[in-house]
């Protein structure tokens, strides 16, 4: 399935978030967009150095955390990327990256919503 078709919040493991966290749940998503945009940016500094270790390394631990709070879309994004850094061809890396942006950006949006 293409990523823009995925699903872009998995509400389930939104509500169980909020059912566990309660009042808390606004400061795990502030946590969650503070990081995504650190990691955005390492990611493009990177990209930009064709560093494909750091790439790799990047991805991961922003798939990580974007599953956990059920960011699909960035998850599959993260884990295309990270993908590309393992196999070594980073030709389609920019549009990723532009697009992981662009899901990253939606999802942070309807996270501060919920």
């Amino acid at each position: 399935m293409p990523v823009s078709e995925t699903q872009l919040i998995d509400s389930d493991i939104v509500t169980e978030l909020k059912d566990v966290m309660g009042d808390d749940f606004s400061v795990l998503v502030d946590s969650f967009i503070r990081d995504g945009q650190q990691r955005l940016q390492a990611l493009q500094q990177a990209l930009s150095a064709r560093d494909r270790e750091t790439l790799r390394a990047q991805a991961h631990s922003f798939k990580g955390s974007s599953s956990n709070l059920g960011a699909l879309q960035v998850c599959a994004l993260c884990l295309a990327m990270e993908t590309l850094a393992v196999e070594g061809d980073l030709n389609q890396a920019p549009e990723i990256l532009e697009a992981l942006q662009t899901a990253f950006d939606k999802a942070s949006e309807a996270l501060r919503e919920i």
